[in-house]
């Protein structure tokens, strides 16, 4: 993600990449998306703000560095042995992201992207398709092979499927829970399947 993020340029120091990253992750345990600064980011990392606007566009772009570059985020799922799990996988996935400590952040990235068609694209291209683009596609494989009913597009049911979790997110993040994370994804799941089918 961050070399898609980063602007052509110079080179960009490795040391001084990840000074930065650190410092952004650093700085919203203790503050806002909104609050955040450039130059708070700046002088966290020990580095100039033309470094920092050499490598991204805003703010909103080293955010997302910044979270996709946290252990575990870009960890694969397993192997699954069928389409319905991998779905299951993948929305079990995102309660779990939304549900951790970076769920505020995305909730908060999503609500300032509204104002900036740039940061609205940023965060689009960067979490929301590359989600959106992995589940679509178990859902038309799922139905390729008659696993899932295909009367419907796989863009409308990734949509019916993501849409209670981001709506949990922005206006009831207190029920992204683990009794939601646990009854969710099995209950979502059915309505991908053929009418009488398990």
């Amino acid at each position: 993600m961050a070399e898609t993020l980063a602007k052509k340029g110079r080179p960009r120091s490795e040391k001084s990449r990840k000074s930065i990253l650190n410092a952004t992750n650093k700085l919203l345990l203790q503050t806002s998306v909104q609050e955040l600064s450039i130059e708070a980011i700046a002088k966290k990392a020990k580095v100039g703000k033309t470094t920092i606007y050499r490598w991204w566009p805003n703010k909103t772009a080293v955010v997302m560095d910044a979270l996709a570059s946290q252990p575990g985020m870009q960890t694969p799922l397993p192997t699954a042995s069928s389409h319905t799990e991998a779905v299951v996988m993948q929305m079990d996935k995102l309660v779990r992201l939304v549900d951790s400590n970076n769920g505020k952040t995305i909730a908060q990235l999503f609500s300032e992207a509204q104002a900036s068609e740039t940061s609205l694209q940023i965060f689009k291209d960067n979490l929301l398709e590359p989600l959106m683009d992995a589940l679509r596609y178990s859902i038309e494989e799922g139905q390729r092979i008659g696993e899932f009913r295909d009367d419907i597009s796989s863009t409308m049911a990734a949509d019916i499927l993501c849409g209670p979790i981001f709506f949990r997110l922005m206006a009831h993040p207190e029920d992204l829970d683990e009794n939601f994370r646990k009854a969710y994804s099995g209950e979502a799941i059915k309505m991908l399947y053929k009418k009488n089918a398990n």
